[in-house]
């Protein structure tokens, strides 16, 4: 993809974007960075007949009062869900004084991706640095001011070091997702609230070096106020990789119903894309977490130095679940937990080494 100053994204006034965190990798054969570009386009519409029978289904689920429903933060979380997402807008980036047009236009979930090649002489030129952490903004070129937040983060992660794959509901936000009326409430009508511990935790291997990729089962219309959350709590950035639904077809029914998505696949291409990084993978067992860390350490053996699975109690924490679920790894490889402070001795091999960075 190479630079191309007359290219506009053909957005209207009335439509909006949300940029999501990605990363960059190098490409060490061209001498530069893949950038890594991801959002959405949307459309806020007026009330209709649908959406009101969704939510009147929603709260019934739920339990929530009429008083439930007009609050500011059932109106935040519930606003992504209803907007209307846009299919077939070409999209293009400003990345430093360069503009780059995407290849795919945006899907029927109104979101868009690109890989764009940086070379070393630009990222230089436009790379950022905190602490340990270099990264570089894009922004939407339009004719209009289409974007919120009006610029994309992408951190510049090296072929080597400590990464952290980290589950989000349950492992370091309160959510309850083993029960649907506690998913559900916790997800639409209440304030997020973290799990005690997990912010220090995440925050002392941030400071050894790690670098961070979240991939959870929380759809991808919550990212904002999930966003909120972790810029307010302090919890660090990376990559966010979370599930596509659609409120206005059958598949938001998996939000309700099956959790389940792929995150396998979100995994296994993060390890993918860093053969020769040293991963640290953080979860909880009321979801698949144990089941698919478990796959993921033996098939990428070299990779995956250590798994935490948040112990929740009840009838999903079993030793037999365990073993199956870890089966033929080593008994060091993985380990429960049920306090976030039963892991502030592990520290991120090389950590000693690890230069300090701000929050």
């Amino acid at each position: 993809m190479v630079p191309d100053e007359t290219a506009l994204s053909n957005l209207k006034d009335s439509e909006r974007v949300v940029l999501y965190p990605t990363f960059a990798y190098p490409d060490t054969d061209r001498g530069g960075w893949i950038v890594q570009v991801h959002g959405s386009v949307f459309e806020a519409v007026p009330e209709n007949l649908p959406r009101k029978i969704m939510i009147r289904l929603l709260a019934r689920m739920m339990g929530a009062t009429q008083e439930q429903l007009e609050t500011s933060v059932f109106r935040q979380r519930i606003l992504g869900f209803t907007v209307h997402q846009h299919s077939g807008k070409k999209i293009a980036v400003k990345i430093g004084e360069k503009v780059y047009p995407l290849e795919d236009k945006s899907k029927k979930n109104g979101q868009f991706r690109g890989s764009i090649f940086i070379p070393d002489k630009d990222v230089d030129t436009i790379a950022m640095t905190v602490g340990a952490t270099r990264h570089v903004r894009y922004a939407i070129h339009s004719e209009f001011e289409v974007a919120t937040p009006l610029d994309g983060l992408v951190r510049l992660i090296d072929d080597e070091g400590i990464s952290v794959i980290s589950d989000i509901d349950d492992t370091v936000k309160h959510t309850h997702v083993s029960t649907r009326k506690d998913m559900l409430a916790n997800t639409f009508l209440h304030e997020f609230a973290t799990v005690p511990g997990m912010v220090e935790l995440y925050q002392k291997w941030h400071d050894q070096g790690a670098a961070f990729h979240y991939v959870t089962s929380s759809p991808w219309q919550l990212f904002e106020p999930l966003s909120e959350l972790f810029h307010e709590k302090g919890l660090p950035g990376g990559s966010f990789h979370m599930k596509s639904v659609r409120f206005r077809d059958p598949t938001v029914l998996q939000l309700f119903i099956a959790r389940r998505w792929g995150k396998r696949k979100a995994i296994k291409q993060i390890l993918r894309t860093f053969p020769k990084r040293k991963f640290v993978m953080v979860g909880d067992s009321g979801e698949k977490d144990p089941e698919t860390y478990g796959v993921m350490a033996r098939k990428y053996p070299d990779q995956v130095l250590k798994i935490f699975i948040r112990d929740l109690g009840g009838k999903k924490s079993h030793d037999q679940r365990y073993a199956k679920a870890f089966r033929h790894l080593p008994s060091d490889k993985w380990e429960r937990f049920t306090c976030a402070s039963q892991l502030q001795e592990y520290n991120l091999p090389g950590a000693e080494d690890a230069p300090k960075s701000d929050h």
